[in-house]
C-alpha cells in the first residue's frame, strides 16, 4: 500500500502554520512557539501501512523528540524516537505499522524555544530504510536491539545517498570494539571507521565526505559474552538532495562555475570576518570578494562584463589577498581578467559594510564592460557549516538602493545601468545575463527562496584608467545604508581607527611574515568580540567560550589591550554560579549556552581563574582584584566538589583518585573524559589563587590553596606516571581512562599552566618525538587528511624542552596553514585537500590565532616569577634586517622598550623597563662567548646569558 499524497493530509499544532512542514515545499518551514510542549499532529486521511519517517530541520531542532501513531486518535503506539537530534536530516524505519495518525512532540527536557521543521516525509515499507538482518531494522528508532559479537547491522538506503556518519546509543551491554563499513552494492564494503575503546554511553563516527547505498554497523567485541543492546543507530544523512541548496548547486555544476559561489561546486571556500569594536554583527568576505554582510544573509558577488563575456574570481589567471600596512582586518581582493583588474576592498564602520569595487585597464586599448553585482541565495558559510541557503522571497532595486526580503540590503554609490531580476529556473540570474546585459521588472516576490538578481555598472576606460563602485551594506537592524561619501575618505579613517586602537606595532622582526600576522591577531579578536566578550569565530562560533575566551584575553594583554582583557574578566566573573560552577559557554547576550558541554566542560575552572591572576599582574589594579577574588575564590572551591566526585568512585589506589571528573573540555573527546588537560588548568587555579589570596591578604584561603595545590599536583603525577606504565608505550598518555597520547593536550602544562612539573620528564623526549613524526606526515606531498592548527600550542612545549629546530619547524609550517595566507589568519580545521568540502569549524579562528600571537610573544619575552626572559627562541630569519626591535610591550615589570642589533661579531641589546625590576634577567643567543650587563660580566650556561636589570648588553661571538 502506498501512503496517500499529501494533498489528501490535514495537520495541526500546538503553533504556527504547520502546513508548511507538509507542503512538499523545501524553502518553507514550520515555526513553533517556545512553548513547553510542542507537538505536530498528521491525519493521513486513511489507515495505511508506514514503515518509514523523515524530518528535515531548519535552523533550530529539537534535541529529544518521539513519533507515535494511531488507528483512530485515541490509543497512540510509539513507533521511533530518539534523544540525539541534531538537526540537518533525520532518518527513521520500523517495523511495517498500521495508521492512519501520526504525532510528533518534543521531549526536550528544557524545550521552550522556537523549533523549525522544513518537511516529514512519511515512507511506506517498500519506500523506507531497510536492514538486511532480520528482526534489526528497529535499531533505526523504534526499539533495543541485541546483538551478538561478530554480527552487523546492514542498512540499505534503497539508492546513493550521501551518509555523513552515525551515532550509537547503547543499552545495559554495550560494544567495546565495532566498526562501520560502506558500500555502493552490497558486495564490496569499505572501513569508514572504528572504534576500540568504547566504554558505553555512546559512541559517534563522523567520516569525509562520500556516497554510498549500504551502510554497516558491526559490532567486533562487547561488555559481556552475550553481545550488546543497541537502543538506536542514529544514520546521520546529508539533507540537501531535496533542500534549494541541492537545486542550487546541480545549476553550478551544469553551468560555467567561475560564475558562481565555489561552495555550490563543493569546492571549500575561505573567508575573512568584518566587525566593528564593541558589535557582534559581522560580514563574511570571502576570497573572491563576495561578501555575505549577515547571518544567514544571501551574498553580493562581484563578476566582470568584458565586450560582452562575463567572468568571475575563480576563473581568474591571478587572485591576491591582503590586509590594510598587512595586518589591519581591512581585507581586500584583486583578480583580472582579459586585461583588466578589480581590485575589492571591504571594512566595517558605522554599522555597515562598505564595499570598494575598483576596476582598472591594465591593457594597451580602450576597454568597455560593466561591473555585475549578483546577488545569490547563497551564503558564503558552506553548506557543509551549517550555512548554504539563504532565503531570498523577495528582491526590488529602487534607483541606488537594493532590498531582500523587504529589507534594506544594499545602497550602491551610482544607479545601475541594468538590474535583472529572475525566478530560479534550473539556473540563477547568471544564465539570463551570459550574453549580455538584461532589463526586467525591478521588484519580485516568490515562495521559492531562490530569487536572485545583477545590478550592472557600465564602464570605459582608456589604458591606465580606473573607476571605482562602491556597495554598502547594512550589518545590523536600524541601519539605512549610504554610500554616497568618498570611499578614500572612509578608508583612511578606518585605517586611523584600527590603528589607534591596536597602536603602533610593538614587535618588529626580520621575518615580515611573522610579524604580520602576529600583529593582525589583535584586529581579528576585537572584530569577533561582542561588546563585552571574545568569541572564537563569527558564524559557526558565534558563542563565547571561556576556554577560547581566556586565551584571546591573554592576547589582548600581550598587545596592551589590558583593559578590555579586564572587562572581559570582570564580565565572566558575574556569570558564575553560585556553587562555583564556571559556565563553559555564554551566548553573546551573557545567557547560559545550553547545547551540549554546558555542564561538563571542566577547564573552565582553570582557565577563568588563570586570566583573572593574569590581568592583576599586569594591571596590578587592587580595585579589579577586590572585585574577582570572590569569584575566583568561589570557582577553585568548585575544584574540590569535581575531585570529591572522583573520589567516590575510585579508591586511593586508583590512577583516577583526585582527578577531576570527567568532561569534553579538550576538543578531541566527544564524551566525557578524566582527560589530564583538564587536571592542568585545575591545578593552574589553585597557584594562582593562592597567589590572589596573598596578593589580597587573606592568609586562609592561600594557605587552604597551597595545599589543595600540593594535593593536586601529587595526584596527578601519580596518575600520569601510573597510565604511562598501564599503557606501556614510553609516552606521556592525555588522559587516565582514553589510552591516547595528545600533544597539543599535554603542552598546555608547559603554557598557558606552567605546571610541567608533575610530567614525567623521562618520557618527554619519546612524546615530541612522535609528534615532529606527525608533522613530517601532514606536511607530506600527497596528504589529503585533516588537522587543527591548535598544534600550534606545541611551540611552547617545544621550546620549553630546548628543541628549538622542532619549534622553528613548526612556527614555519604553521604559516603554510593559514587561508588564504594574506589574511593572516586560520580556520579551526586544516585539510591536505586545499578545496576539499569539509568542515573547517570557522574563520578567522581567533582562539588558534591567539595561541599564535602568544607562543610567539613568549619566545620574545617570559616572565618566569622575578626573571624575565628575553629572546628564548628567536630563529635566525628573524635577524634578517640585522634588529629586532620590541616597542612599548606591556609586561609584570611594566612596559618593555628594546631594541637588538647585531653584526658578524656581536649584539647589542638596549633595554628599558617601566616598572619594578626583575630580579634577574635571562637572554640567549646562540655561540655567546663574552657578555657584560652594563660594563659588568654576565654569566653563561650555553646559550643563555643571566644578568641583572640592565639597560645595555654587549654579547661578543
Amino acid at each position: 500500500m502506498t501512503i496517500p499524497a499529501k494533498r489528501l493530509w490535514t495537520v495541526t499544532a500546538s503553533s504556527g502554520d504547520p502546513s508548511f512542514a507538509i507542503d512538499d515545499i523545501y524553502a518553507t518551514t514550520w515555526i513553533s512557539d517556545p512553548l513547553k510542549k510542542i507537538w505536530l499532529q498528521i491525519d493521513l486521511g486513511e489507515i495505511t501501512t508506514l514503515g518509514g519517517i523523515e524530518v528535515y530541520w531548519g535552523r533550530q531542532a529539537a534535541n529529544v523528540y518521539r513519533f507515535v501513531i494511531s488507528l483512530d486518535g485515541n490509543v497512540w503506539t510509539p513507533i521511533c524516537r530518539t534523544g540525539h537530534g541534531e538537526g540537518g536530516q533525520n532518518v527513521f524505519a520500523f517495523p511495517p505499522s498500521e495508521a492512519r495518525f501520526l504525532r510528533w512532540s518534543c521531549e526536550d527536557p528544557e524545550s521552550e524555544r522556537r523549533l523549525e521543521i522544513v518537511e516529514i516525509n512519511v515512507y511506506s515499507p517498500a519506500e523506507a530504510l531497510s536492514v538486511l538482518e532480520e528482526g534489526r531494522i528497529a535499531a533505526l528508532g523504534h526499539a533495543p536491539v541485541k546483538l551478538p559479537c561478530g554480527e552487523s547491522i546492514t542498512v540499505d538506503f534503497g539508492y546513493q545517498r550521501s551518509p555523513l556518519g552515525v551515532k550509537i546509543q547503547w543499552g545495559e551491554t554495550h560494544g567495546t570494539v565495532f566498526s562501520v563499513h560502506l558500500s555502493d552494492d552490497g558486495e564490496q564494503f569499505r572501513e569508514v571507521g572504528r572504534i576500540l575503546t568504547s566504554n558505553g554511553g555512546y559512541d559517534d563516527f563522523y567520516w569525509r565526505t562520500t556516497t554510498s547505498r549500504y551502510l554497516r554497523f558491526t559490532l567486533h567485541e562487547s561488555s559481556a559474552p552475550e553481545g550488546a543492546v543497541v537502543n538506536e543507530l542514529k544514520v546521520r544523512i546529508l539533507n540537501k538532495d531535496r533542500m534549494p541548496i541541492g537545486r542550487l548547486e546541480r545549476a553550478a555544476q551544469a553551468g560555467r562555475g567561475e560564475l558562481y559561489p565555489q561552495a555550490l561546486l563543493n569546492r571549500q571556500v575561505y573567508w575573512t570576518a568584518l566587525g566593528e569594536v564593541g558589535h557582534s554583527n559581522e560580514a563574511l568576505f570571502d576570497e573572491y570578494g563576495n561578501i555575505e554582510p549577515r547571518i544567514g544573509f544571501g551574498q553580493l558577488t562581484p563578476l566582470l562584463r568584458i565586450e560582452g563575456s562575463l567572468h568571475g574570481a575563480p576563473g581568474s589567471p591571478t587572485l591576491n589577498q591582503s590586509l590594510a600596512e598587512g595586518a589591519l582586518p581591512i581585507p581586500s581582493v584583486a583578480w583580472s581578467a582579459q586585461g583588466i583588474e578589480i581590485g575589492v576592498t571591504a571594512l566595517a564602520e558605522g554599522g555597515q559594510a562598505m564595499v570598494e569595487y575598483r576596476i582598472s585597464n591594465r591593457s594597451g586599448r580602450r576597454r568597455i564592460g560593466a561591473l555585475v553585482l549578483a546577488v545569490r541565495p547563497v551564503q558564503i558559510n558552506p553548506y557543509w557549516q551549517k550555512g548554504g541557503h539563504a532565503v531570498i522571497n523577495a528582491i526590488a532595486v529602487d534607483d541606488r538602493w537594493l532590498e531582500v526580503n523587504d529589507r534594506p540590503y544594499a545602497a550602491f554609490s551610482s544607479v545601475p545601468d541594468a538590474v535583472t531580476i529572475v525566478e530560479f529556473d534550473d539556473d540563477d540570474v547568471v544564465k539570463p545575463i551570459a550574453d549580455g546585459a538584461q532589463q526586467t521588472v525591478r521588484t519580485l516576490q516568490s515562495g521559492s527562496g531562490l530569487l536572485s538578481a545583477a545590478c550592472e555598472f557600465e564602464f570605459s576606460l582608456e589604458p591606465g584608467d580606473s573607476i571605482a563602485f562602491v556597495a554598502a551594506l547594512p550589518l545590523r537592524d536600524g541601519i539605512t545604508p549610504s554610500a554616497d561619501e568618498l570611499f578614500t575618505d572612509i578608508h583612511q579613517r578606518a585605517v586611523r581607527f584600527w590603528r589607534d586602537k591596536i597602536g603602533a606595532r610593538k614587535i618588529m622582526l626580520g621575518n615580515l611574515e611573522i610579524s604580520d600576522t602576529l600583529e593582525a591577531q589583535t584586529g581579528l579578536i576585537l572584530v569577533n568580540a561582542t561588546a563585552s566578550a571574545f568569541k572564537p569565530g563569527p558564524r559557526n562560533y558565534d558563542r563565547i567560550w571561556i576556554r577560547d575566551g581566556s586565551s584571546q584575553a591573554l592576547a589582548l594583554l600581550y598587545a596592551g589591550l589590558i583593559d578590555e582583557a579586564k572587562a572581559y574578566v570582570v564580565w565572566y566573573a558575574e556569570r558564575i554560579y553560585e556553587n562555583g560552577l564556571v559556565p563553559p559557554i555564554l551566548n553573546p547576550d551573557g545567557s547560559v549556552n545550553r547545547g551540549y558541554g554546558s555542564d561538563i566542560e571542566f577547564d573552565a575552572q582553570g582557565q577563568f581563574v588563570a586570566i583573572a591572576a593574569d590581568v592583576y599582574r599586569f594591571s596590578r589594579d587592587r580595585e579589579f582584584l577586590k572585585r574577582i577574588f570572590e569569584p575566583v575564590t568561589r570557582a577553585t572551591r568548585f575544584i574540590e566538589e569535581l575531585c570529591a566526585r572522583t573520589d567516590a568512585l575510585y579508591g586511593p589506589d586508583s590512577r583516577f583518585h583526585g582527578l577531576l571528573a570527567p568532561s569534553i573540555s579538550h576538543e578531541g573527546y566527544n564524551k566525557p573524559v578524566y582527560s589530564y588537560w583538564d587536571d592542568f588548568f585545575a591545578l593552574r587555579a589553585w597557584r594562582d589563587c593562592e597567589y590572589l589570596a596573598a596578593e589580597i591578604g587573606n592568609e586562609a584561603v592561600a594557605a587552604h590553596a597551597q595545599v589543595k595545590g600540593r594535593e593536586l599536583a601529587a595526584n596527578l603525577a601519580r596518575s600520569i606516571r601510573l597510565t604511562a606504565d598501564l599503557l606501556g608505550r614510553g609516552l606521556v598518555p592525555a588522559s587516565a581512562d582514553h589510552e591516547d597520547v595528545d600533544q597539543t593536550s599535554t603542552s598546555v602544562a608547559f603554557e598557558p599552566c606552567r605546571v610541567d612539573d608533575v610530567l614525567p620528564q623521562a618520557l618527554l623526549t619519546a612524546t615530541y618525538d612522535v609528534y615532529i613524526a606527525h608533522l613530517d606526515a601532514i606536511g607530506a606531498p600527497g596528504f589529503s587528511g585533516g588537522f587543527t592548527p591548535y598544534e600550534i600550542r606545541n611551540l611552547n612545549a617545544l621550546v620549553a624542552l630546548g628543541r628549538f629546530d622542532d619549534a622553528y619547524r613548526l612556527l614555519t609550517d604553521s604559516l603554510a596553514w593559514r587561508r588564504p595566507a594574506g589574511w593572516r589568519h586560520w580556520a579551526e580545521v586544516v585539510w591536505g585537500e586545499k578545496r576539499a568540502a569539509d568542515y573547517i569549524g570557522d574563520m578567522p579562528h581567533t582562539w588558534i590565532g591567539a595561541e599564535f600571537a602568544t607562543a610567539v610573544r613568549r619566545m620574545l619575552v617570559r616572565e618566569n616569577g622575578a626573571t624575565l626572559e628575553l629572546f628564548r627562541a628567536v630563529p635566525d630569519d628573524w635577524w634578517a634586517t640585522g634588529e629586532i626591535t620590541l616597542r612599548d610591550l606591556p609586561t609584570t615589570f611594566g612596559t618593555l622598550n628594546l631594541k637588538a642589533s647585531r653584526d658578524s661579531k656581536q649584539v647589542n641589546i638596549d633595554l628599558a623597563l617601566s616598572g619594578p625590576a626583575p630580579d634577574e634577567i635571562t637572554f640567549r643567543y646562540p655561540g655567546v662567548r663574552i657578555a657584560h650587563a652594563d660594563g659588568q660580566p654576565c654569566a653563561i650556561d650555553g646559550d643563555v646569558v643571566t644578568a641583572a636589570n640592565f639597560g645595555r648588553l654587549v654579547i661578543e661571538l
